[in-house]
């Protein structure tokens, strides 16, 4: 069985969800001599005749748009033609968003058919559109062959065809809405420590501040980062953050009481030390969430 497929659009993916916008167009060719006839080229109803009764997988609200109906020729030659616009779903790994690879498959099984029964052959005009309307993940490639379809309660292998894309997040809508504000919140709070140490006012004031303000920040991010129940490399990044500019807060406080205790000098050694700790820190940060992931 002759099988086409063009992947004609990719409008979403919500990675929260676990499902995909997508536009896919399916053509089936095969011969069925019972329907030879002199007649030349009819239409006759799906249900009308012998046809593999596809079904998708992981389809989650899918509507066709073309009839179901077969095209045969003079010679039993028959045609299939469909149109399939809507949602589907996919397993993702988030745990490295926002620098994840994912593969989004669509999975075509025949019903009641063994590999035995109908076998699916790539066709040669099977193709992805050239321009696709999604805007935040970069499609980088594409496969589509004959897989047939485990199902897990009885054992048995049906006849099926996977479609697949692999695509990559675009990284640098969160670099710029998250990574680099929440950098310029913790420069913020690292400010504290290039201030006079006798005056503990302003300095506890600017880090209550920033502890404020990334507190703020984390609010507003919950719609960019994916509700998951566990934790990707972003939540890693945002925790931390969150924590040094915490510990900031405590390190001025502890500063200050010593000033108070008449320990100057510990008070200036320690200050000195957090201008390069807390930067120190920030970067081993920066390596542990993004940078071995991008290796």
């Amino acid at each position: 069985m002759e099988t086409a497929i063009f992947l004609v659009d990719v409008r979403e993916i919500d990675g929260a969800r676990q499902v995909f916008s997508a536009d896919v167009f399916l053509r089936l060719r095969w011969n069925d001599p019972r329907l030879a006839s002199s007649e030349g080229l009819r239409v006759l109803q799906a249900n009308a005749a012998w046809n593999p009764n596809l079904q998708i997988v992981n389809r989650v609200l899918v509507q066709t748009t073309l009839p179901e109906v077969l095209e045969v020729d003079k010679d039993g030659n028959v045609t299939y033609r469909q149109r399939f616009i809507g949602q589907f779903s996919c397993s993702l790994d988030l745990r490295a968003f926002p620098f994840d690879r994912q593969a989004f498959p669509v999975m075509f099984v025949a019903i009641g058919f063994s590999p035995a029964d109908v076998k699916f052959v790539k066709d040669n005009e099977t193709a992805m559109s050239s321009k696709l309307s999604i805007t935040d993940w970069n499609v980088a490639s594409w496969d589509a062959g004959e897989h047939p379809y485990q199902v897990a309660l009885s054992g048995r292998s049906l006849a099926g065809y996977l479609v697949e894309f692999h695509a990559t997040r675009y990284f640098y809508f969160f670099l710029v809405q998250i990574i680099i504000p929440m950098t310029l919140i913790l420069g913020m709070s690292w400010i504290v420590f290039w201030l006079d140490p006798n005056q503990p006012g302003p300095r506890i004031s600017i880090s209550i501040t920033s502890m404020l303000t990334i507190v703020a920040y984390r609010l507003l991010l919950g719609n960019f980062i994916p509700r998951l129940s566990f934790l990707t490399r972003m939540d890693y990044f945002v925790f931390s953050c969150t924590f040094l500019v915490f510990l900031s807060l405590v390190t001025v406080v502890y500063i200050s009481r010593l000033q108070l205790i008449q320990k100057e000098s510990t008070a200036n050694k320690l200050n000195n030390h957090c201008r390069w700790v807390f930067p120190g820190l920030f970067l081993l940060v920066i390596c542990f969430c993004f940078l071995l992931q991008l290796s």
